[in-house]
């Protein structure tokens, strides 16, 4: 009879760890318990097209849009010259003060420019005769004083152009079976900083990649692992030498490198963002372990996968190295974005990761499941 006391008390506290798991994960179960095993039967022919995503030169800001440019700009100088001086031999020569006024007008609507045109256009030149000095100088003065005077005002600063038409900020959220697993992807300057990172208690494992972004796509400098806030491995990209370097626990490898090479998660962005224009998908990934040279990445088919509270249309893009497969579910109507990722590495381990919600530039454009809201929903359809 005395244990009955200590068993209970241990049940209650397993239910009670239990709840209190529950309602952490609340929705990551409920959104594990609607998927659906996918099979390869449920491949369908692509009705969609990849998104084309702007280059970073030819986006503006939204205010400038539909604005054209200025075909020239035309800035009006006035120069001061010195009189000729007038020689001793010549005679003096006393001009008439109409005839002056006369010649004056006609040079100055002959300089002055009646449109922009007009004014790029070269104007025929208008020659006084040296042997009237006096005359000539006294023209200059009168063009002088009809002209008004330009001031240009001081340059300002203006605002720099948006370097990317792409989102600036994704924020996703992926169920990995039960657990969630952060994304982050930011983008300024020329530079993106990409982060995925799962955390249960004590315990954490994050991919990070960082590099520059531009007309070419991403361009990866640093792909790294870490467990618990330690680093495992990781590949540093040397552009310039054309060489990754593989950091494997302090055992170092060098391959070589190509333009366009990716990292295992920077790829998926690598085809969001250039997908619509490139015309060959194979290319070189790294991992801080491995090198997978050459990996053709074919579009294997569109499929509906059910995402946080709605179904969603997804092109698949495969790539195959060998036994290793790198399957990346990009979602059209929100910019490419991968909304599935299924890896499988091997001996690097495997992920099949959902999106559960998504965030692009602060707008929260897929909601989270919600049982509790399901629950009412049904409830309502009863009465």
């Amino acid at each position: 009879m005395g244990r009955w006391p200590g068993l209970l008390l241990g049940v209650a506290a397993l239910l009670s760890m239990l709840l209190h798991l529950g309602w952490i994960f609340n929705e990551q179960i409920y959104a594990w318990a609607m998927q659906k095993p996918f099979t390869e039967s449920e491949l369908k022919k692509v009705t969609q097209k990849l998104s084309a995503i702007a280059d970073a030169a030819s986006s503006k800001p939204a205010g400038l849009a539909g604005v054209k440019p200025v075909d020239s700009h035309v800035v009006y100088l006035q120069t001061r010259q010195k009189p000729h001086p007038v020689a001793p031999a010549l005679p003096k020569v006393q001009p008439k003060v109409k005839t002056i006024a006369a010649s004056a007008v006609a040079v100055a609507k002959a300089s002055e420019p009646a449109s922009v045109a007009s004014a790029v256009a070269p104007k025929p030149v208008v020659a006084v005769a040296s042997s009237v000095p006096e005359v000539a100088s006294e023209v200059a003065q009168v063009i002088a004083a009809s002209q008004p005077e330009t001031i240009l005002p001081p340059l300002k600063e203006s605002p720099l152009m948006p370097e990317q038409s792409y989102p600036a900020q994704v924020e996703i959220t992926y169920a990995y079976g039960i657990f969630p697993i952060r994304m982050s992807w930011k983008a300024e300057a020329g530079h993106y900083a990409l982060k995925l990172r799962g955390a249960l208690f004590s315990k954490s494992r994050e991919f990070i990649s960082d590099g520059e972004v531009g007309p070419k796509g991403v361009v990866p400098q640093r792909f790294a692992d870490y467990r618990d806030g330690k680093l495992l491995n990781e590949a540093l990209f040397d552009w310039q030498t054309k060489q990754v370097t593989l950091n494997d626990g302090g055992s170092h490898k060098f391959e070589e490198l190509k333009t366009g090479d990716q990292d295992i998660f920077s790829a998926a962005f690598q085809l969001a963002l250039q997908g619509a224009k490139m015309k060959d998908f194979t290319f070189t990934i790294a991992s801080g372990r491995k090198i997978y040279k050459d990996v053709p990445f074919e579009i294997s088919g569109q499929a509906s996968l059910h995402l946080g509270d709605r179904q969603i249309e997804a092109i698949l893009l495969r790539g195959r190295f060998e036994d290793r497969t790198f399957d990346f579910w990009l979602a059209p109507q929100w910019h490419n974005m991968p909304v599935r990722m299924t890896l499988s590495l091997g001996s690097e381990g495997s992920f099949d990761i959902w999106a559960n919600d998504i965030k692009i530039n602060g707008e929260m454009v897929l909601e989270p499941p919600s049982s509790s809201r399901n629950a009412n929903s049904n409830r309502m359809m009863r009465r």
